[in-house]
Protein backbone atom coordinates (compact mmCIF):
# COMPACT_ATOMS: atom_id res chain seq x y z
CA UNK A 1 0.00 0.00 0.00
CA UNK A 2 2.65 2.49 0.56
CA UNK A 3 4.54 1.71 -2.30
CA UNK A 4 1.45 2.86 -3.85
CA UNK A 5 1.24 5.88 -2.51
CA UNK A 6 4.80 6.50 -3.06
CA UNK A 7 4.42 6.07 -6.62
CA UNK A 8 2.06 8.67 -7.05
CA UNK A 9 3.28 11.18 -5.05
CA UNK A 10 6.41 10.75 -6.85
CA UNK A 11 4.43 11.07 -10.35
CA UNK A 12 2.53 14.28 -9.00
CA UNK A 13 5.75 15.90 -7.92
CA UNK A 14 7.39 14.98 -11.11
CA UNK A 15 4.10 15.96 -13.27
CA UNK A 16 3.83 19.16 -11.82
CA UNK A 17 7.60 20.24 -11.45
CA UNK A 18 7.56 19.57 -15.13
CA UNK A 19 5.18 21.93 -16.04
CA UNK A 20 7.08 24.91 -14.13
CA UNK A 21 9.01 25.51 -17.06
CA UNK A 22 7.21 28.57 -18.68
CA UNK A 23 7.14 31.42 -21.02
CA UNK A 24 4.08 34.21 -20.98
CA UNK A 25 4.17 36.76 -24.28
CA UNK A 26 2.57 39.43 -22.46
CA UNK A 27 3.34 41.74 -25.53
CA UNK A 28 0.76 40.08 -27.50
CA UNK A 29 -2.54 42.19 -25.91
CA UNK A 30 -0.35 44.92 -26.80
CA UNK A 31 -0.30 44.45 -30.38
CA UNK A 32 -2.45 46.81 -32.18
CA UNK A 33 -5.21 44.69 -33.71
CA UNK A 34 -6.21 47.18 -36.17
CA UNK A 35 -2.66 46.61 -38.13
CA UNK A 36 -1.18 43.79 -39.89
CA UNK A 37 1.77 44.08 -38.99
CA UNK A 38 2.67 44.13 -35.34
CA UNK A 39 3.10 47.06 -33.65
CA UNK A 40 2.73 48.72 -30.22
CA UNK A 41 1.65 52.10 -29.56
CA UNK A 42 3.02 53.47 -26.57
CA UNK A 43 2.54 56.87 -24.57
CA UNK A 44 5.68 58.48 -23.09
CA UNK A 45 6.74 57.54 -19.87
CA UNK A 46 4.55 54.00 -19.92
CA UNK A 47 5.76 50.90 -18.24
CA UNK A 48 4.39 47.54 -19.60
CA UNK A 49 4.70 43.96 -19.01
CA UNK A 50 5.89 42.53 -22.04
CA UNK A 51 7.59 38.87 -21.32
CA UNK A 52 7.35 36.48 -18.07
CA UNK A 53 9.54 33.61 -18.05
CA UNK A 54 9.66 30.43 -15.27
CA UNK A 55 12.62 29.03 -14.32
CA UNK A 56 11.35 25.67 -13.77
CA UNK A 57 12.53 21.74 -13.49
CA UNK A 58 14.09 20.68 -15.83
CA UNK A 59 15.40 24.10 -17.10
CA UNK A 60 15.58 25.65 -20.51
CA UNK A 61 18.32 23.45 -21.88
CA UNK A 62 19.93 26.31 -23.78
CA UNK A 63 17.33 28.43 -24.90
CA UNK A 64 15.86 31.22 -22.86
CA UNK A 65 13.24 33.21 -24.42
CA UNK A 66 13.81 36.80 -24.51
CA UNK A 67 12.96 40.29 -26.13
CA UNK A 68 15.51 43.31 -26.85
CA UNK A 69 14.97 46.90 -28.18
CA UNK A 70 17.22 48.10 -31.22
CA UNK A 71 16.69 52.01 -29.53
CA UNK A 72 17.07 51.85 -26.32
CA UNK A 73 16.79 55.77 -25.84
CA UNK A 74 13.29 55.36 -27.38
CA UNK A 75 12.03 52.20 -25.70
CA UNK A 76 14.20 49.96 -23.16
CA UNK A 77 13.79 46.61 -21.75
CA UNK A 78 14.37 46.07 -18.24
CA UNK A 79 13.79 42.26 -16.69
CA UNK A 80 13.43 41.96 -13.56
CA UNK A 81 13.50 38.63 -10.88
CA UNK A 82 10.43 37.80 -9.07
CA UNK A 83 7.55 35.16 -8.25
CA UNK A 84 4.11 34.80 -8.98
CA UNK A 85 1.87 34.05 -6.28
CA UNK A 86 -0.85 32.77 -8.38
CA UNK A 87 -0.73 28.97 -8.95
CA UNK A 88 0.48 28.12 -12.64
CA UNK A 89 1.36 31.29 -13.55
CA UNK A 90 4.82 32.65 -14.95
CA UNK A 91 7.33 33.21 -13.10
CA UNK A 92 6.74 30.06 -11.19
CA UNK A 93 5.57 30.27 -7.46
CA UNK A 94 8.49 27.60 -6.29
CA UNK A 95 11.50 28.20 -9.11
CA UNK A 96 11.03 32.17 -9.91
CA UNK A 97 11.80 33.88 -13.07
CA UNK A 98 11.42 36.99 -14.29
CA UNK A 99 9.29 39.56 -15.77
CA UNK A 100 10.71 41.88 -18.26
CA UNK A 101 8.87 45.25 -19.25
CA UNK A 102 8.67 47.75 -22.15
CA UNK A 103 9.52 51.11 -21.03
CA UNK A 104 8.48 53.82 -23.22
CA UNK A 105 11.08 56.62 -22.91
CA UNK A 106 10.79 59.50 -25.88
CA UNK A 107 9.22 60.09 -28.53
CA UNK A 108 10.60 57.80 -32.05
CA UNK A 109 10.35 54.33 -33.18
CA UNK A 110 12.08 51.49 -32.19
CA UNK A 111 11.62 47.34 -32.76
CA UNK A 112 12.03 44.41 -30.49
CA UNK A 113 13.11 41.44 -31.26
CA UNK A 114 12.12 38.16 -29.54
CA UNK A 115 13.83 34.83 -29.33
CA UNK A 116 16.48 32.98 -27.55
CA UNK A 117 18.12 35.65 -24.95
CA UNK A 118 21.35 33.67 -24.88
CA UNK A 119 22.32 34.31 -28.83
CA UNK A 120 20.75 37.54 -29.26
CA UNK A 121 24.63 38.99 -29.52
CA UNK A 122 25.25 36.88 -31.92
CA UNK A 123 21.51 37.48 -33.74
CA UNK A 124 21.71 41.18 -33.67
CA UNK A 125 25.08 42.94 -34.12
CA UNK A 126 23.55 46.26 -34.82
CA UNK A 127 20.19 46.94 -36.21
CA UNK A 128 19.85 50.05 -39.00
CA UNK A 129 16.57 50.93 -37.39
CA UNK A 130 16.03 52.91 -41.98
CA UNK A 131 16.50 49.34 -43.25
CA UNK A 132 13.32 48.38 -41.45
CA UNK A 133 10.20 49.11 -43.33
CA UNK A 134 6.32 48.61 -42.45
CA UNK A 135 6.20 45.85 -45.15
CA UNK A 136 8.39 43.62 -43.54
CA UNK A 137 5.77 41.28 -43.89
CA UNK A 138 6.02 40.17 -40.48
CA UNK A 139 2.81 38.43 -39.29
CA UNK A 140 1.10 39.39 -36.30
CA UNK A 141 -1.33 35.98 -36.79
CA UNK A 142 -1.58 33.78 -33.74
CA UNK A 143 -0.37 30.76 -35.75
CA UNK A 144 3.18 32.39 -36.18
CA UNK A 145 5.97 33.56 -33.68
CA UNK A 146 6.79 37.53 -33.92
CA UNK A 147 9.99 37.67 -34.86
CA UNK A 148 10.27 41.55 -34.91
CA UNK A 149 7.75 43.89 -33.60
CA UNK A 150 7.22 47.92 -34.30
CA UNK A 151 7.40 50.37 -31.10
CA UNK A 152 5.77 53.75 -31.65
CA UNK A 153 5.89 55.66 -28.95
CA UNK A 154 3.62 58.46 -28.98
CA UNK A 155 3.62 62.03 -26.80
CA UNK A 156 2.22 62.34 -23.46
CA UNK A 157 -0.93 63.84 -24.31
CA UNK A 158 -1.48 65.53 -20.32
CA UNK A 159 1.71 67.79 -20.84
Amino acid sequence: MRVKYLLVLCSVSVLSLSGCTGSRNSYKSLLDPDSDNPVIVLKVGEKREVLAVGNGFPGWWGYYPGIISSDRSVASIDCETGRSLIPFREPGIVFGGERCYLKAKKVGVAWLFTGNKYTFPHEIKEVDSDKLSEDMRFSAKSDTEDRGIKVKVMPDSGD
